[in-house]
């Protein structure tokens, strides 16, 4: 069987672009490098210098597309009026879209599969952006409602994609996104007291790490902090770690207002070469996220050892892998109690520590991309009966 993966979302890039989506399609294609299974794949995507930092494998061909990944606009037309085309000329047999939307308009031969990642579109409208409403609204919907098959990063993203679009359940399927293995390299603990001095954290910190935008619910996490100073006096520093993404403005006014500008720290984008060092150095990693598709650093922090604090609501107890501690995002003292607990209690951090390579295996990449395979044959089967009924 030929499958195509539009992986045109795939950056390596020093910014929010290579984020959680771009990390689950390049996890992806590095594990179907090392087992591809029987079939030949077409990978599309932006950039040569990409291609360059792929694993090769006889069985996959890269397509290159000549536009920045900058400029989304030129990326949807791509997306949407050429790539039918390549898929067409290539003789594709199923395309996998990994993140959220797929052309509009396939040859009637070619099943289509769709990685839905989060439906906050819908969820909270609110915190993004009018032109990313207008663009999921557009085409994430039509997708889901078009593909053949669906993959969720989640079982709670499974019940958003059937309660709020209407997709039957035996069209989707869960499919957990994968850790990579570094962050369970303990081989990198001789290195940490050194990285705390360079960043000026010796006496610890709390960590967050991921997007700066409105859906990560930071602002409360910044009140939760402070109240820790002021109730607990602690010396630990926070850390808000990651690209800038949207509407983030609020978040850097908040610690002006609080007057913590020495205490709170911004060292923005984390290199894929610093992210160990960040999870494994902090006292704990904190995530009030106020919704999720997954949430892949709650579980990449477990994975390193580390203490976690996140949310109670959608998907986050299933990366907490029933390690997290889990509270009410909304709920600032819940918030400020779990972290202290978090950063007092050595029985918890004991426990993670010795639970990190259960959390590593339960989200690996080879079950991430047996798993993928398998809904590729799946999708196929599907789209193929499909076509019998209709022509009967």
């Amino acid at each position: 069987m030929h499958i195509g993966i539009n992986a045109q979302l795939l950056s390596y890039g020093q910014s929010y672009r290579n984020g959680g989506v771009s990390r689950y399609i390049r996890y992806l294609l590095t594990q179907i490098a090392k087992e591809p299974g029987d079939h030949t794949y077409t990978v599309f995507v932006n950039g040569q210098d990409v291609i360059e930092q792929l694993e090769q494998h006889p069985q996959i061909t890269f397509v290159s597309a000549p536009w920045p990944e900058s400029k989304p606009a030129v990326r949807i037309a791509w997306e949407q009026f050429t790539l039918p085309r390549l898929v067409r000329q290539r003789q594709i047999d199923v395309l996998h879209s990994p993140v959220n939307v797929r052309p509009e308009y396939l040859p009637a031969r070619c099943a289509s599969i769709v990685t839905i990642h989060d439906l906050a579109f819908l969820r909270f409208p609110h915190v993004l952006t009018a032109p990313k409403r207008l663009y999921h609204q557009t085409f994430t919907i039509r997708s889901l409602k078009r593909a053949s098959m669906l993959i969720t990063v989640s079982e709670s993203t499974k019940r958003d994609v059937h309660e709020l679009v209407g997709i039957p359940y035996e069209r989707i399927q869960t499919i957990y996104p994968c850790i990579d293995e570094r962050f369970s390299n303990v081989s990198i603990e001789d290195r940490l007291d050194t990285f705390r001095e360079k960043y000026g954290v010796a006496e610890g910190f709390i960590l967050y790490l991921g997007t700066l935008e409105p859906r990560k619910n930071i602002a409360t996490l910044i009140d939760a902090y402070a109240q820790l100073r002021q109730q607990y006096h602690i010396r630990e520093k926070l850390v808000l770690a990651g690209g800038k993404g949207w509407l983030y403005d609020t978040i850097f006014e908040k610690v002006r207002q609080s007057g913590l500008e020495k205490e709170v720290l911004f060292p923005g984008f984390v290199s894929d070469s610093e992210q160990a060092l960040w999870y494994q150095s902090a006292s704990v990693f904190a995530y009030p996220s106020l919704y999720e598709g997954f949430g892949i650093p709650v579980a990449e922090a477990l994975a390193s050892g580390t203490p976690v604090v996140t949310s109670n609501i959608s998907s986050l107890p299933e990366a907490g892998a029933g390690l997290a501690l889990c509270i009410d995002p909304n709920d600032m003292h819940a918030l400020s109690g779990a972290l202290y607990q978090a950063l007092t209690d050595p029985a918890l951090r004991e426990r993670c520590r010795q639970q990190a390579s259960t959390v590593a295996q339960r989200f690996s990449a080879q079950t991430m991309a047996a798993k993928t395979i398998a809904a590729y044959e799946q999708a196929a089967k599907i789209h193929q009966s499909q076509r019998i009924t209709f022509v009967q």
